[in-house]
């Protein structure tokens, strides 16, 4: 398994739909914390995006999982593979 540091961006989001999508966006990252896929996240202490430590066999997984995440049109990722 790979280790991942991915900075997360977000940008366009509607204030608006802001609350809900971030309350579906919590329930993601619960099951990806739980299922070992997240083993760090921390979130910008504005709400514009976070730093999450990811672990997964490679990069085009990593990006398929944060498919999932509701806020996912808004994000701009950038991923850093991690020296094991």
């Amino acid at each position: 398994m790979n280790r991942y540091m991915v900075e997360v961006t977000l940008s366009g989001v509607d204030p608006n739909q802001f609350e809900t999508l971030a309350a579906r966006e919590q329930e993601v990252v619960a099951e990806l914390t739980q299922t070992g896929f997240i083993k760090q996240i921390y979130v910008h202490n504005d709400l514009s995006g976070a730093y999450l430590v990811v672990e997964e066999r490679d990069e085009s997984y990593v990006r398929q999982q944060f498919n999932r995440f509701p806020l996912f049109p808004y994000m701009t990722l950038k991923l850093v593979q991690l020296q094991n």
